[in-house]
């Protein structure tokens, strides 16, 4: 009997510290996306492409184009497995322009590169030109060696 009483205040305590706002988390605190950059795998995108391409021109460095959408589960695993993979995360922050484009918001991009699915990876150079494509949520072990031989075959241009 006394299990079930305290167990019964612990629930009421809860309810209503969530209630009065002592436990509140607020959904702000887990932006994808705003109007200039997007968060995922634990990256900062450039939700411009626009933007990626002078960027890439300046800092003479390929760019990497993460076609995503909220709905899509894949992306969270691609997301959460292979983009936060300390090696790949390192590599495309430094060597790579990073854009991200919501296929929600960003159809017209999309549709001008043949993406019709979520998760979808292009690499271009600062001219527009597609160095290589990956079509999925690929792991970790699969994507390393494409963003390391893209980034090795354009600094060897």
């Amino acid at each position: 009997m006394k299990t079930k009483k305290l167990l019964s205040i612990i629930v009421l305590v809860l309810i209503l510290a969530i209630a009065y706002g002592t436990y509140t988390i607020a959904i702000s605190d887990f932006t994808l996306s705003d109007g200039n950059n997007s968060y995922l795998g634990g990256i900062t995108w450039n939700r411009s492409l626009d933007n990626g391409f002078q960027m890439a021109k300046e800092q003479n460095k390929p760019i990497v184009v993460y076609f995503w959408a909220v709905w899509c589960q894949y992306c969270a695993g691609f997301q959460a497995n292979t983009l936060g993979n300390p090696e790949v995360k390192k590599i495309l922050e430094e060597d790579y322009v990073l854009v991200a484009m919501d296929l929600d918001r960003d159809r017209d991009v999309a549709r001008k590169y043949g993406v019709s699915y979520p998760p979808y990876v292009l690499f271009l150079d600062g001219n527009d030109n597609v160095l290589e494509r990956v079509a999925g949520a690929v792991d970790a072990k699969t994507f390393l060696p494409i963003v390391t031989e893209v980034r090795d075959k354009f600094r060897r241009k």
